[in-house]
């Protein structure tokens, strides 16, 4: 699976930090950050997410080198040995928890040299929050599978779609990584290659899940 558009709500306008800070590609109301378009729907409410950005699996070091000429950093290296992974974070003007992810020999570039905005592969992760067993049967109807982690225990993650490309199911409440901020419910709606299959969450207020 791909994420081909991912469409989230913000309390302000977000294009100028990723067009212009981060120097991703615009495309009229979209962030182009590789194979997916990014869409912010300016609302009121303070919504916030945790999402990840693919790095080539070859080039981690020269992508958080690129990370902190732009960003502050959140802690510095996170090594996932689960995922033979590396990832670092930081926070967009909105609050928004950022991730930058490589999976070791996952769309390895063989680049050398200074990190470039355009060599991020697109969406890595992104965190649904909710009932997790009701978001599972909604992504099991457009084609998707809990491939790691579960979704029986009070705390646990499960992770749905396939490595490198996934979707991140929590409970409300339980604290993202690296700054324990509370997970909160908050609209998505995702389109879905190469099936065109689209995903749309319009949360009600949520309760213990």
């Amino acid at each position: 699976m791909r994420f081909a558009h991912v469409r989230l709500a913000a309390p302000l306008d977000l294009r100028g930090f990723y067009g212009g800070e981060l120097g991703l590609p615009l495309d009229r109301d979209a962030i182009v950050v590789g194979e997916t378009r990014l869409s912010f729907r300016v609302e009121d409410g303070g919504a916030f997410y945790h999402f990840a950005l693919l790095v080539p699996g070859d080039r981690f070091d020269a992508a958080l080198e690129w990370a902190r000429d732009r960003v502050e950093l959140l802690g510095d290296v996170f090594d996932f040995a689960f995922w033979d992974a590396r990832a670092t974070y930081f926070h967009d003007p909105a609050g928004n928890i950022v991730e930058l992810i490589a999976h070791r020999r996952l769309e390895e570039n063989g680049r050398t040299g200074t990190f470039a905005a355009d060599e991020l592969v697109g969406f890595s992760e992104l965190g649904l929050v909710g009932d997790r067993r009701e978001l599972l049967r909604q992504l099991e109807q457009v084609g998707l599978e809990l491939w790691s982690g579960g979704i029986d225990e009070p705390d646990s993650l499960g992770f749905v779609g396939e490595k490198g490309r996934t979707l991140i199911l929590t409970r409300p409440g339980r604290g993202w990584l690296p700054t324990g901020r509370p997970a909160e419910p908050h609209p998505v709606a995702i389109d879905f290659e190469p099936d065109t299959a689209r995903f749309e969450f319009d949360p009600a207020p949520a309760g213990p899940q």
